[in-house]
């Protein structure tokens, strides 16, 4: 089977992985809570007739897919399968049937085309050497994640390369099909910045009396917005807003505790230690100021990706062999969200590529994670191609027979 039989194939199954994409949709589950999901993936692969299976987590599975052609190298393949607390406005006939939950960033797409994938590949096995390893991983949308947890369990020792894909909705409805790849950055880190300040509270009227947590709390959320320009090179980027400030009390009353937060966000891991360090640092000089106590809880989440060179370039020749050139685009910049898929690679030493798909929207347009997002279901079969494509790709590359 040729690279462009892949789509033609794609486009083949594209009504039962649609019908799938609408079951996952209207039932939703959040991470570490995926339990119907991952039972629906375990009888489609069984029935697509995987080699075997495994389920390392309650929520996560994983089969294996061997070429007849020979040994090679393994190849995985990843996707999340989990929902996001967000209350679903769409008004779509197959809308989310668990209130106050809903497939809004696109996983109920890769998890279908992730079987869409696995059933390609089934009936491809006389055409490539090796294995591919496909994973379906629960909580990418829960820190710490899931894909620390596979890694931790030793999900890429057989492991000689990932590739991970994501659905990007676009204002332009027909706007889909086009895949971008890039080497290098491709998504940020995601670290958690939150901060108490217990200081002495009091009457407004006697703040010399008092260790005022609001001031303190003022104080180092300014001096944390000048980390990127003194600390760091102008050339790098360094995203560090506050999401949340809370003290509560009354208009009259100083309290005794401030908390606030947010989330750092930057491409490099030079830069994370930087920024960590710099919030530490601060800390400890605003208290020494303000007579407060100042609590620093700093947890290290997503790393960012950090996409293969050559890797990268395989599945741009892929995907531009199976779907032609116009739709292999290299992207111009990174993207500025975190995903837990960094931690394949970034834990593991191996070669990652996370590819973008523009997947246009069903007649709405909508940014992920909110409730009215839409995406266009005849991204299916370009998404199903470009990740079996580039799969099969590096397979040839590194077949030895």
């Amino acid at each position: 089977m040729t690279e462009r039989n892949i789509f033609e194939r794609a486009n083949g199954i594209y009504e039962e992985i649609r019908d799938i994409r609408r079951d996952f949709h209207r039932h939703p589950e959040l991470g570490y809570h995926e339990t119907r999901t991952a039972a629906v993936i375990k009888e489609k692969l069984q029935e697509y007739g995987v080699d075997s299976l495994e389920q390392p987590t309650e929520t996560s599975v994983v089969a294996y897919i061997k070429g007849r052609k020979g040994d090679g190298r393994t190849v995985a393949i990843r996707t999340d399968i989990d929902a996001l607390p967000v209350c679903e406005q769409t008004n779509l006939p197959f809308s989310s049937e668990n209130q106050g939950v809903m497939h809004a960033c696109g996983h109920d797409f890769h998890a279908a085309m992730m079987l869409g994938n696995a059933k390609l590949l089934c009936e491809m096995r006389d055409s490539f050497c090796g294995t591919v390893k496909v994973i379906f991983q629960h909580s990418e949308d829960t820190q710490p994640g899931g894909a620390k947890e596979l890694v931790a369990m030793g999900i890429m020792d057989d492991v000689d390369a990932i590739l991970g894909m994501h659905v990007f909705p676009d204002e332009d409805p027909d706007n889909f099909g086009e895949v971008l790849l890039k080497s290098g950055p491709m998504t940020t880190s995601a670290d958690l910045v939150q901060v108490t300040v217990n200081g002495l509270g009091g009457h407004s009227s006697q703040p010399h009396l008092l260790h005022d947590p609001v001031l303190a709390a003022a104080q180092m959320i300014v001096l944390m917005q000048q980390i990127q320009s003194r600390y760091t090179d102008a050339n790098e980027t360094v995203i560090l807003p506050i999401a949340y400030l809370r003290g509560d009390s009354a208009i009259n009353i100083i309290p005794d505790k401030v908390e606030f937060g947010g989330a750092a966000r930057t491409y490099s891991n030079e830069i994370r230690d930087v920024i960590e360090d710099q919030v530490r640092k601060i800390a400890r000089g605003v208290e020494e100021m303000s007579g407060c106590r100042i609590d620093v809880d700093y947890v290290r989440g997503y790393a960012p990706v950090i996409n293969d060179r050559e890797l990268t370039e395989t599945a741009r020749k892929a995907v531009a062999k199976a779907l032609g050139e116009d739709k292999a685009v290299y992207a111009e910049k990174p993207m500025n969200f975190s995903e837990d898929f960094s931690a394949y690679a970034d834990v593991s030493g191996k070669p990652c590529t996370f590819m973008l798909v523009k997947a246009g929207n069903a007649g709405h347009f909508a940014p992920l994670h909110n409730g009215t997002n839409t995406i266009n279901e005849k991204v299916i079969p370009y998404g199903m191609t470009a990740m079996v494509a580039a799969a099969l790709e590096y397979l040839d590359e590194n077949c030895g027979c």
